[in-house]
């Protein structure tokens, strides 16, 4: 566990009672081993009372050696074996319909066996929960599937891809759902489950630390991964100068990593800016410029 001080701790508080499960950490820790709350989730976005959530995994990786691997925020099976991938994604462009269908392809590649015939292939969905409406329609729920372009027909391939407006204000499930998705007071959730998460995480010590650590964890992996890429860099270029260019490049890269991730955790430019300085020992005239660079 990443080491934190009093002063970094109470800022993480005051941070995290301002989080919502639009961000991407708070939303993990929400879901994590926790299946009622997935299940209740996908019930209401998909409007299927009978769904059965049979197993699920937060963060699972998929590594591509030839290509780009990702990490889902959540996938979950029911138990008709249907594959459902949830994504909160706070940038539109991070919603992007071809991330949609990359995302729908790995899933197909890891459901299917090697000799396993097609028509094994269980249907998948990939949901977003965007925090605007990307396609500026009003509606709370956009729902694709392939169909053939002249009759509108449905291909009938089992691919789903669904987009939920987290801009969207109404009533009934789907309306509480989104709107508990932007609500940082868990007293003002209506649905139980979600409420009794975001209490356990904002107003239970326990739950504190538990997310003012992981937040600290993120923030020091983050900058740790962009030092070690630039002195791999540096090695590969077999010279002592290439190093030392690639260790700048590194914390460069960090920089940008750690502001990427205080910015998901709600932190201000100005309070990116001294932690900046603190951290990498720099003026904050030089961190402002990698601000306000991003």
């Amino acid at each position: 566990m990443a080491d934190i001080s009093q002063e970094q701790y109470e800022k993480y508080r005051q941070k995290l009672k301002q989080m919502r499960m639009l961000d991407d950490t708070l939303m993990k820790c929400v879901f994590k081993d926790c299946k009622p709350a997935v299940e209740q989730m996908l019930r209401i976005i998909l409007s299927r009372d009978d769904l059965i959530v049979e197993s699920f995994t937060i963060g699972k990786e998929y590594k591509n050696l030839r290509g780009h691997s990702i990490c889902m925020d959540v996938l979950a099976v029911d138990k008709d074996g249907k594959h459902y991938n949830i994504e909160v994604q706070r940038d539109d462009r991070g919603a992007d319909p071809r991330r949609g269908r990359f995302y729908a392809g790995m899933m197909d590649v890891e459901m299917l066996g090697k000799g396993d015939d097609y028509s094994t292939l269980r249907d998948s969905y990939v949901i977003f929960i965007t925090e605007n409406d990307i396609f500026k329609e009003g509606k709370p729920l956009y729902h694709y599937i392939r169909t053939e372009e002249e009759s509108g027909k449905p291909l009938g391939d089992g691919s789903h891809i669904i987009y939920v407006n987290g801009a969207y204000v109404g009533d009934g499930p789907l309306g509480w759902l989104i709107s508990d998705f932007r609500e940082p007071d868990p007293k003002k959730i209506h649905i139980a489950i979600f409420a009794e998460r975001l209490n356990y995480f904002k107003n239970n010590i326990k739950g504190e630390k538990e997310m003012c650590k992981i937040m600290e964890e993120l923030v020091e992996e983050g900058r740790q991964e962009g030092i070690q890429k630039g002195i791999q860099k540096g090695i590969q270029k077999g010279r002592l100068e290439g190093i030392q260019e690639g260790r700048l490049e590194g914390i460069q890269k960090g920089i940008q990593v750690t502001i990427k991730l205080y910015r998901q955790l709600g932190l201000s430019n100005e309070e990116i800016i001294k932690q900046l300085s603190v951290e990498y020992e720099i003026p904050q005239s030089e961190a402002a410029k990698y601000v306000y660079a991003e």
